[in-house]
């Protein structure tokens, strides 16, 4: 039978244990963000707040192809985006879209093949351990651990606007953490961290993931409207498939794109398609990710007819979509 003192050792390892292989999971696809104003010189760095002015911050990458996810008020009036990544290389970026209101934004770099972040799923507990993973003050890559100690805040600081269904932690945030990854002890992103109250302690506010794939979508939208050719008329992401999901329906592919934005009237929305779906394949060919999706379509003429594969509900289904 353990004595205290051995069930005290044992309750720290195992939440040491947590804490590490959430870093180590998330680490590499962590990026440092440094800008430079309009006047050419460095940005300053985000104020106690979380909001306003840009300079140093976090962000991480969630696309292979070089998509990087910030918050907006880290790249406000850049005139150049420079990002570092966990191997140390520096790239200048580019910024594909933001939306203030909600505080995300979304970066793009000459790169490939990337490390990238995994999503979380399951909805967030009050009381749920949570780690970020930023670059504080300029200390790159440093982690922090604690608690989501309450969902749906608002917060409202002056100039900025007013965010809703924020969560709020105790872990520590400092500027240089904006827009770092806030991950689950399993290292799935569950949200940005954006904010810290002024003269408070244990007072730090994420964006949900909800929120980020919502603005991801329809960014990815925008462009794809922007085409001139053949579209879907659908923006998503890309997400892991449930592994006994995998097993139970044969499904050798890891990772798929789930729809979170559908065009009203649309060749996606015509063929039923519904937001949350995750689409699998399109004309046969796996599709892990948007811009595999973009590939495939892209090859067709107007009205041709183009089948794909989607999970709904835990069955995997088929439609026919004329694009």
């Amino acid at each position: 039978m353990m004595n205290t003192y051995e069930r005290d050792a044992q309750a720290l390892d195992a939440y040491s244990h947590a804490v590490t292989q959430a870093a180590e999971r998330v680490g590499p696809a962590v990026v440092r963000i440094d800008i430079e104003r309009g006047d050419g010189r460095a940005g300053r760095r985000s104020s106690p707040s979380g909001f306003g002015g840009g300079g140093l911050g976090s962000g991480f990458i969630f696309a292979s192809d070089g998509q990087i996810l910030t918050n907006a008020h880290v790249v406000e009036h850049a005139r150049r985006i420079h990002v570092t990544l966990a191997d140390g290389r520096t790239f200048d970026a580019g910024l594909v879209g933001s939306d203030p209101t909600v505080d995300v934004a979304v970066l793009r770099i000459g790169a490939d093949h990337l490390p990238v972040v995994e999503l979380g799923r399951a909805p967030l507990k009050v009381g749920q351990l949570v780690i970020a993973v930023g670059n504080p003050y300029g200390l790159n890559w440093t982690v922090t651990a604690g608690v989501v100690s309450a969902l749906g805040r608002t917060l409202e600081a002056p100039g900025v606007h007013k965010m809703t269904n924020l969560i709020q932690t105790d872990t520590p945030i400092n500027p240089g953490n904006s827009g770092g990854p806030l991950v689950d002890s399993a290292g799935r992103v569950v949200g940005i961290t954006t904010a810290m109250m002024p003269m408070a302690q244990g007072l730090g506010f994420s964006v949900p993931l909800d929120t980020v794939k919502v603005v991801v979508a329809k960014l990815a939208q925008k462009r794809e409207m922007a085409f001139v050719g053949v579209t879907m008329g659908v923006g998503g992401m890309r997400v892991k498939i449930d592994e006994a999901l995998q097993r139970t329906l044969k499904i050798t592919q890891q990772f798929g794109m789930e729809v979170m934005e559908i065009r009203p009237g649309g060749p996606a929305d015509r063929a039923e398609l519904k937001r949350l779906d995750i689409i699998i394949s399109a004309n046969g060919e796996a599709v892990k990710e948007p811009r595999d999706l973009q590939r495939i379509v892209r090859r067709h003429q107007s009205g041709a007819q183009i089948p794909v594969q989607f999970l709904r509900g835990g069955r995997l289904r088929k439609v026919t979509v004329l694009v």
